[in-house]
């Protein structure tokens, strides 16, 4: 492959990644509000606000969203992952102070517990461990909840809507597969049908999707932070439901790449012609037979390229003969049957 052509698929690569998230009008009139919001000084002492700690939360979320995109227009899609992943924490560590009472206290003392964790090497080394312990133990006892438990507090506090979704969707789905090194993470490195190895992990996400879930949580904590009564809050809320309505979550993308890579396509057409004839049935209110249920699973076996012996996915295909065999719903009767 030339030089020309491979600068003209990067071009053509950091184009595609960001022509869906490219406004930089409103992105840059989001940013210039969000920024009124954070003051020059915060936490400076241990006498800080929780107000004050989300918006730093807030201008860690803004640095990361350029980030993310920095990493977007070079194609690093793994690197622009991992930094919307960071930005999906720091807002939810925003919001957390936002919704939670006494949020500052719990950040005080994990201050001084991580810090006391960073210097725990240089503290035995110079046999110094007593003096840190009580040094440390001055500024807080508190502890922050795990990212769980913030987005639990943040619902058990009337927290911001959408936050469910957030996390199990997104956060917990692109922890999983990118910053873990758990079996979910280690196996992107195999090719799901010939089994073999590379180098490259396949995607597991969009570069897009990462851009915009970035850019939705600026938006997202700028409005709980500005609050209802705010000039702005009504820009950031329609900025925040402008990326999150075209971002993808993590399974729905990698659904979409395996169906194109295990679908066997000799067998597609067999399986139209069966969805048609099964539509037919519908459409008059004839019932489903158990050997109709029973072809669509052996064409979808075929389709997919799943063994049917396979008992990992036997109660998938228990349930959907189930749903397939199940009687119409209100026991409709057929058009074709006489009125009683």
């Amino acid at each position: 492959m030339d030089a020309v052509t491979r600068l003209g698929r990067f071009i053509w690569r950091m184009i595609r990644l960001n022509i869906a998230s490219f406004d930089p009008l409103r992105r840059r009139q989001v940013r210039v509000a969000a920024k009124r919001l954070i003051p020059a000084k915060a936490w400076a002492t241990e006498n800080a606000t929780a107000d004050e700690i989300a918006r730093v939360a807030l201008l860690r979320v803004m640095f990361l969203q350029r980030e993310t995109r920095r990493a977007a227009r070079h194609a690093e899609g793994e690197a622009a992952a991992m930094l919307a992943r960071a930005s999906m924490e720091a807002a939810i560590s925003g919001l957390f102070c936002t919704h939670v009472p006494g949020a500052e206290k719990l950040f005080e003392g994990e201050l001084a517990r991580r810090a006391k964790k960073l210097l725990g090497g240089l503290a035995e080394g110079a046999d110094m461990t007593g003096m840190f312990d009580q040094a440390f133990a001055q500024i807080g006892a508190g502890k922050l909840p795990t990212v769980t438990g913030m987005v639990d507090q943040i619902k058990a506090n009337g927290g911001s809507a959408g936050i469910d979704s957030l996390h199990a969707n997104f956060y917990d789905q692109v922890s999983t597969l990118y910053i873990h090194g758990g079996p979910l993470g280690l196996i992107r490195h195999v090719h799901p049908k010939t089994e073999a190895t590379r180098d490259r992990p396949y995607s597991a996400w969009s570069v897009r999707s990462a851009v915009h879930i970035s850019d939705a949580m600026v938006g997202m904590l700028a409005a709980t932070i500005a609050g209802e009564d705010h000039p702005d809050v009504t820009l950031f809320r329609e900025y925040e439901t402008a990326h999150f309505q075209v971002t993808w979550t993590p399974l729905a993308f990698i659904a979409r790449g395996l169906l194109a890579t295990r679908i066997d396509r000799r067998y597609v057409p067999d399986m139209i012609r069966l969805v048609r004839r099964l539509s037919v049935k519908a459409k008059t209110g004839e019932p489903f037979s158990e050997a109709d249920a029973e072809e669509v699973i052996v064409k979808l076996n075929l389709v997919t390229g799943l063994k049917p012996d396979d008992q990992t996915y036997a109660p998938f295909a228990d349930a959907f003969r189930s749903k397939l065999l199940a009687p119409p719903p209100n026991d409709a009767v057929p058009p074709s049957a006489p009125p009683s």
